[in-house]
């Protein structure tokens, strides 16, 4: 009999913490949508990040004890308002998988106040040495309010590099043209789950309510050897970029696809890009100072990598993830295939080698002339 791969003890409680987290969500959203909870109130998806953190964590404690993580929140909101925790525990009590054995193995929270312990563990930081859970338990809350994308984020982080990676996407319907959309929803499905462990390829499943479903693997990444035909994916609205600086970059290798498609979620662009429906993403901040959370890239950068994408920051580098709640040693990126990362990864190294060149030069306008011609 083979030996199992390394990290299969991890990947397997780390792909059913984050099904079931998935289910949890689901739940909110599926509410929202048939008007059972208020859209104006803000509040659902600041319960749905804290119980989808309650329940990751909670799992991932209880088989690795002495490893660290790295979350969104903390329960201090919910010690400071009563109300908000119980409305978070009731669902963190009641959110189940409907496999006996798979809800035995990753095992309950008991009650609310060790919810609120176990929520703080994400509260912490983190070294270079040492394994490390980064987690964001709904990445794209606007889109989650709107039963758009969104996804449930899990990466295992050693020695500040990406060790394994899974992402819950709720919502994630692939149409037969390949398409990833905001407005494309599973409506009768539970969406899909993207998972990877370093040097071991990438998989895709559906959701299910009770196992974990087997895996197709993700084809590798389609070489583009022509500029024009970029498919590019952007989130024009975003205060974290400078969209004439993406555009110019653009129009220096020669792509007149420019912005593309319009994504939110950070990491749903990595799952975009992972499953092939589109080329590449630039990002370029509003300022030298601006440093990325590290929930936002960790274990979707994995995932994209493992098709065969390249993913590195504006000067060329890997990212470091062993340096705390920011990605302290990178700014911006560009992912694209390997055939035309280069001409990118050139092109911007131009772009910010400007006078002004990152400036927010009358960005909102820019961005409101963007967003209403995409």
């Amino acid at each position: 009999m083979a030996d199992n791969p390394p990290y299969s003890e991890e990947l397997s409680i780390a792909l059913l913490t984050v099904q079931r987290a998935s289910l949890l969500t689901k739940r909110i959203v599926t509410a929202l949508d048939k008007g059972v909870i208020d859209k104006s109130d803000a509040s659902p998806v600041t319960i749905a990040d804290f119980a989808a953190q309650a329940l990751i964590i909670s799992a991932l404690h209880r088989h690795f004890p002495s490893d660290g993580f790295i979350g969104e929140e903390s329960a201090g909101a919910l010690r400071e308002n009563p109300e908000l925790g119980d409305r978070v525990w009731e669902l963190v009590s009641t959110t189940t998988l409907e496999d006996a054995d798979s809800e035995e193995l990753l095992g309950r929270v008991t009650s609310k106040e060790e919810m609120l312990q176990v929520i703080d563990l994400g509260a912490g930081s983190q070294s270079s040495s040492g394994r490390t859970w980064i987690l964001d338990p709904v990445d794209g809350t606007a889109t989650f309010m709107r039963n758009q994308q969104y996804v449930v984020c899990l990466a295992l982080v050693e020695g500040g590099r990406q060790i394994l990676g899974v992402l819950g996407c709720p919502n994630l319907l692939i149409n037969d043209a390949g398409q990833v959309r905001e407005d494309l929803i599973d409506t009768t499905g539970l969406g899909q789950m993207l998972s990877a462990v370093d040097g071991q390829g990438a998989y895709i499943r559906p959701i299910a309510r009770g196992r974990v479903e087997p895996p197709t693997r993700l084809r590798k990444v389609t070489e583009v050897t022509d500029p024009a035909k970029i498919r590019w994916v952007d989130s024009l609205a975003s205060s974290n970029i400078t969209p004439q600086n993406h555009r110019a970059v653009a129009e220096k290798v020669g792509s007149s696809g420019w912005p593309g498609t319009d994504i939110w979620a950070m990491q749903m662009k990595y799952v975009a890009l992972a499953v092939g429906a589109f080329d590449a993403m630039v990002r370029i901040p509003p300022d030298r100072s601006y440093r990325a959370s590290v929930w936002d890239h960790a274990g979707g950068q994995l995932i994209y990598t493992e098709v065969g994408g390249v993913v590195l920051d504006t000067s060329g580098q890997v990212f470091d993830f062993g340096l705390g709640r920011s990605l302290e040693k990178n700014l911006g990126l560009v992912a694209a295939p390997p055939s035309i990362h280069p001409k990118l990864l050139a092109a911007a190294k131009e772009v910010l080698a400007t006078p002004g060149d990152i400036d927010r030069i009358d960005e909102r306008k820019e961005n409101e002339i963007l967003v209403s011609g995409a």
